[in-house]
């Protein structure tokens, strides 16, 4: 095999065959194509095409007609995101351009300049050995597979010319070149003036972005990646769903008293009108019969649905007072109470199945630092009677849903935050949502596994 850049199908497209014969492609579980009928052309390009060996013009060789026709399916191809680009060396292939949506747009890179690495590049390990580096600017990522390949990409870190990312004994000039105009197509890279500073340096908008903002917002929303979105079920038959409900601790409940009366009379806009974040508790402490009010018709759980896969659903489906995204409710409520009359004080567990408090074993000065930390973020004020620490169980969703699962826990969150806050003004409590909280802090407190049971907001809560 020669070095240099050759045309390859994405290493997720295969080939759809008829009688031996390719007659299409397909990306499973994302697009299908089926080409007409066509001469004996056609299928010797397609099989060519998923070998990954040859360039454009051994491709698209032969007679005029023939090869304008094949020119034309290539560019068509190219443009639905079909075809990606391997960097080849002899019979190793040493990287992979893979467009990931239809706006991708291969650029070679020629001329002199200087280029270097966009501050929101980032590169992962893949699961077969190779890395991944990807830009959510960008609509295609390179695949490495040469670990010498990514100490190329570290030497753009600095501003870097075509010949320098080669170097001596390394890249020809043609495969640096090569490689170069992978990485600014991907995005990864971009042309700088001479101090080193890229367009998205003078950009105010991308100047005032966070890489990790920028990158969670790409990857939660469809358009700039090429990974399944929504509720695709891709541990289904794998790995067991979580249950409907946390299953309860080892200490005995506190029953909690229901609502006096079935609503309060009250406007609803009234109350819509009336919400405030007060930061100062009162001087009477909140009591435990306002707290089970509030907990009823925040939080309490109304229902629990068995699994029905005729239904499309393979999972407990749970009812609660607020909407919660595939019927999931996977947040759980954490509350470090330091007055309440009728409840003494300390760490707490809201079983939201049985309308009761379960004491929850863990480290009592890490209950209290979550405690300080709201009253810190609130400001110079007395300490709120009780703060709530949200919590999800992310493989409640993560099981069920793709790309989007903690953008989705994050909007139950927020929705969650209103439902306190409404019920909160009915009853005439003091309310005020935490803009942060402490991830570590809650992992001390609760005892949990960050990975599985994480604190996601956090809400002061008063009398």
């Amino acid at each position: 095999m020669a070095s240099g850049l050759v045309l390859a199908l994405k290493p997720s497209v295969r080939l759809v065959e008829d009688g031996g014969v390719p007659v299409g492609l397909e990306e499973p579980g994302v697009k299908r194509l089926r080409l007409p009928a066509a001469g004996e052309a056609r299928p010797a390009f397609l099989r060519a095409l998923a070998g990954g060996t040859s360039t454009e013009e051994e491709l698209c060789g032969g007679s005029p007609p023939a090869a304008l026709e094949l020119r034309y399916l290539l560019a068509q191809l190219e443009k639905e995101g079909w075809i990606g680009r391997a960097l080849v060396q002899g019979d190793r292939v040493l990287a992979i351009m893979e467009p990931l949506t239809r706006e991708f747009r291969f650029h070679w890179v020629g001329g002199a300049g200087a280029w270097r690495l966009s501050r929101f590049a980032w590169i992962r390990r893949g699961g077969a050995g190779e890395a991944f580096l990807e830009n959510p600017l960008g609509f295609g990522r390179v695949v490495l597979w040469e670990p010498e390949l990514l100490e190329r990409v570290g030497r753009l870190c600095r501003p870097q010319t075509a010949e320098g990312l080669g170097g001596a004994g390394g890249l020809t000039p043609p495969m640096a070149r090569a490689f170069l105009s992978m990485l600014v197509s991907s995005g990864a890279a971009a042309p700088c003036a001479a101090e080193g500073r890229l367009a998205e340096d003078r950009d105010p908008a991308l100047r005032q972005w966070e890489f990790h903002d920028l990158l969670f917002h790409s990857r939660s929303r469809r358009g700039r990646h090429g990974e399944p979105v929504g509720g695709t079920f891709r541990f289904l038959g794998d790995i067991e769903p979580l249950p409907g409900l946390k299953p309860a601790g080892s200490q005995p409940d506190i029953p909690l008293p229901e609502p006096s009366v079935p609503r309060p009379d009250l406007s609803f806009f009234g109350v819509l009108e009336d919400r405030r974040s007060i930061r100062v508790p009162g001087q009477a402490a909140i009591t435990l019969a306002q707290l089970g009010t509030f907990l009823h018709y925040v939080a309490r759980v109304r229902g629990v649905a068995p699994p029905d896969p005729g239904a499309g659903r393979a999972y407990e489906a749970v009812s609660g007072p607020c909407p919660g995204g595939g019927a999931l409710h996977e947040i759980e409520l954490y509350l470090t109470v330091s007055r309440c009359a009728g409840l003494d004080p300390g760490f707490y567990h809201y079983a939201a199945g049985a309308h009761a408090l379960e004491p929850w074993p863990g480290s009592a000065a890490a209950s209290w630092q979550l405690q300080r930390h709201a009253q810190e973020s609130m400001g110079p004020v007395p300490a709120p009677d009780i703060v709530f620490t949200l919590a999800a169980r992310i493989q409640r969703v993560s099981w069920k849903y793709q790309s989007i699962a903690y953008s989705l826990i994050l909007k139950n969150t927020g929705v969650l935050y209103q439902q306190m806050y409404l019920v909160a003004t009915a009853l005439g409590l003091a309310p005020c949502a935490i803009g942060a909280g402490d991830t570590q802090v809650f992992a001390q407190a609760s005892g949990l596994d960050f990975t599985r049971e994480s604190s996601v907001g956090e809400f002061a809560l008063s009398g």
